[in-house]
């Protein structure tokens, strides 16, 4: 939430108010409110994601593209003096000029658009998600300290290289980042934040907007996420199934995230579902003629129709000309249904078949696994796209229960070598293997 007093709060919300403006550039330009037509802040972004604020101003000033400013509004009432939000250290996209009024049209973001270039950081090592961010925020010029000490995931280890030479951008990346960790990864007050969402205890009512632009709909909540990689047949979950019994199903997915593209995808579900699983929000649209003081992902309470719902700040649009108009809603996330019949809650339980493409070493690697209640079986091929070499490894596990004294039968055991066998039971057994004899290695466990 910004930083604004509660002699702003009133203000704000006064009829016959008075609004300031300026923008000053960091070369020391100063244009004024004579020569401000309209200032236009905003920010847009769906759950768990980057996101960038935007400015779009209407000059009788040129601001050159690249230009770097501070833009300042303020409000006070009778003869208070101003209070003021200053928007930090943003930096002019486009300028414009607009034939039909003479002036100038100009868009501006905030540090967010430092991420907007090609994603070329070197690593080759595995990393946490926390040092993976670190090494991003260094890159970028940004202070690390908006990186909370813990946070979902955060000690789980991403694979080297997995975003080079993929066309993906630093912005790319950190929206991936946002998603797994369950955060927004935002710029407050210039300062570059992973933020989690953030009760602010501010409750708003009919004083600062009308009943007829207000809409609350359903109340949005997850009792189900899915990691999905492009096929229906992988995908891993995590549900509650009393909750979709009770209340129908509330999917979260995700889908194509670089960084659950590996095979140890399901070690970063539980972290986020606990989390997810509890989240509760209601979706809501509001007209405003003033509040200015919300940032993304800040919770509050909107009291509206007799009753009171807590909603969660994704969307805002602001237009300061002669007066205020704001626009805040949060849109319902779309909506997503898995078949669970072809999903399971680990990888190593799925029947798949697809293709990892390993673009940074040039290689492509087919796997073909097949899940039954007794046993897996998989292919596996590992083609270098250099010299056009393949190795391919067939491997089967066979798995059996027998209680009691009893001989163990595999059947249909197919015409394999064994290379590794195991038995695990009460007591240390004696191996007779038949009809083969090219025994590598077994292992007995007794409990």
């Amino acid at each position: 939430m910004k930083n604004v007093t509660d002699i702003f709060k009133d203000n704000i919300k006064q009829y016959g108010r008075e609004l300031y403006c300026k923008i000053t550039t960091k070369s020391g330009m100063n244009i004024y409110k004579e020569d401000i037509n309209s200032i236009r802040p905003s920010f847009n972004t769906g759950l768990f994601k980057s996101v960038m604020c935007a400015l779009e101003i209407d000059s009788n000033i040129e601001i050159k593209e690249g230009t770097r400013f501070d833009a300042v509004t303020g409000v006070k009432f009778n003869n208070t003096t101003y209070q003021t939000i200053t928007y930090k250290n943003y930096k002019v996209y486009k300028c414009e000029i607009q034939e039909d009024t003479e002036s100038y049209k100009i868009i501006a973001y905030d540090r967010m658009l430092d991420a907007m270039k090609d994603f070329d950081l070197d690593i080759t090592e595995r990393l946490t998600v926390r040092q993976y961010l670190i090494r991003i925020f260094n890159k970028l010029g940004w202070p690390v300290n908006g990186i909370p000490t813990v946070l979902l995931n955060s000690s789980k280890y991403i694979e080297p290289r997995i975003h080079s030479e993929i066309g993906y951008t630093y912005r790319d990346v950190l929206d991936e980042l946002s998603t797994i960790t369950g955060s927004f990864i935002c710029i407050i007050d210039d300062a570059p934040k992973v933020k989690y969402i953030t009760e602010t205890h501010e409750t708003i009512n009919e004083e600062y907007l009308s009943q007829d632009d207000v809409t609350v709909s359903k109340r949005y909540f997850i009792n189900s996420l899915v990691f999905s990689r492009a096929e229906e047949s992988d995908n891993i979950f995590r549900k509650d199934d009393d909750s979709i019994i009770e209340n129908g199903l509330h999917e979260f997915r995700i889908s194509d995230n670089q960084i659950l593209s590996t095979l140890e995808r399901d070690t970063f579900i539980d972290e986020l579902w606990n989390y997810l699983k509890n989240l509760e929000f209601y979706i809501f649209d509001i007209k405003s003629t003033g509040i200015m003081w919300f940032d993304v992902a800040d919770r509050f309470t909107l009291e509206a129709h007799e009753h009171q719902y807590s909603v969660i700040l994704l969307n805002d649009e602001i237009t300061i000309d002669q007066d205020i108009e704001e626009t805040l809603y949060t849109d319902e996330p779309e909506e997503t249904e898995t078949d669970y019949k072809c999903a399971d809650s680990t990888d190593k339980r799925i029947n798949k078949a697809y293709i990892l493409v390993d673009k940074q070493n040039l290689k492509i690697e087919q796997l073909t696994n097949k899940n039954t209640e007794f046993e897996t079986k998989q292919v596996q091929q590992q083609q270098d796209i250099d010299s056009i070499k393949a190795q391919v490894d067939n491997s089967v596990e066979y798995k059996r229960q027998a209680e009691g004294y009893t001989e163990v039968h595999l059947t249909n055991a197919g015409a394999v070598d064994i290379l590794h066998l195991e038995v695990e039971g009460t007591k240390t057994y004696e191996a007779n293997l038949f009809p083969r004899r090219r025994i590598v290695s077994w292992e007995f466990f007794t409990t």
